[in-house]
């Protein structure tokens, strides 16, 4: 393995594993574990299968390899393409989520578990919020039936509004379980000549989903 290998908690790379094929996937730095010798550590890479299961890939650097350190014997920096694909599959954002690195932001879907008001088990709400952005004061409102609007605001971060309902007023995001699935939604933006009438246009995102158990934690 190259020694110019990203190890820094945190870091998205891709890496090449074994999943069914020898394929290359999204992962995410877990950090170096040591080894007997001094001059070689072991790089923990967090992975998920195509079944959704993850699990984490060990891979030696600093020295020769071993076939018995380590799995297999690349990892790197994904180029743009990839970049593209694995953020707009949210695959980064599922890893980040299991690895412990990230909790529900803005825009990401809620999945009820439980009948509540007019609202059925299985149903799909929204966090509003800000995307790629926790929480505000760790409590958001979630809207189910939901008609989303995602715009850029003046500083630069998209605002993520819901109508439609039910929706809770404010929900602790810690009553939010990650569930380590995705799920894609139709949302509004703004088109050419920004906010006016007849001017919204449909596109999609996918984000991960979260289970809400109403009153769980009450």
């Amino acid at each position: 393995m190259s020694h110019a290998a990203p190890t820094t908690r945190g870091t998205r790379v891709s890496a090449l594993v074994f999943d069914g094929a020898t394929v290359l996937t999204p992962g995410i730095v877990l950090g170096m574990q040591p080894t007997p010798r001094a001059d070689r550590q072991r790089l923990q890479v967090l992975v998920r299968q195509h079944s959704g299961q993850f699990r984490t890939e060990e891979y030696l650097v600093h020295g020769s390899q071993s076939s018995t350190r380590t799995h297999h014997d690349y990892i790197g920096t994904p180029d743009a393409e990839l970049r593209d694909t694995w953020n707009s599959l949210a695959l980064w954002n599922l890893l980040e989520i299991e690895a412990g690195m990230r909790g529900p932001q803005g825009g990401d879907a809620v999945r009820l578990t439980t009948a509540w008001y007019e609202a059925q088990a299985g149903d799909i709400g929204v966090l509003d919020g800000f995307a790629g952005e926790p929480a505000e004061r760790d409590q958001g409102s979630i809207t189910f039936n939901p008609r989303t609007f995602r715009g850029q605001t003046s500083s630069g971060r998209t605002v993520v509004r819901a109508s439609g309902g039910p929706a809770s007023i404010s929900t602790p995001v810690s009553e939010l379980v990650k569930t380590g699935a995705t799920v894609t939604l139709t949302v509004l933006r703004w088109g050419p000549g920004g906010p006016g009438r007849g001017r919204d246009q449909e596109h999609t995102v996918t984000v991960p989903v979260w289970d809400w158990t109403p009153g769980a934690q009450s």
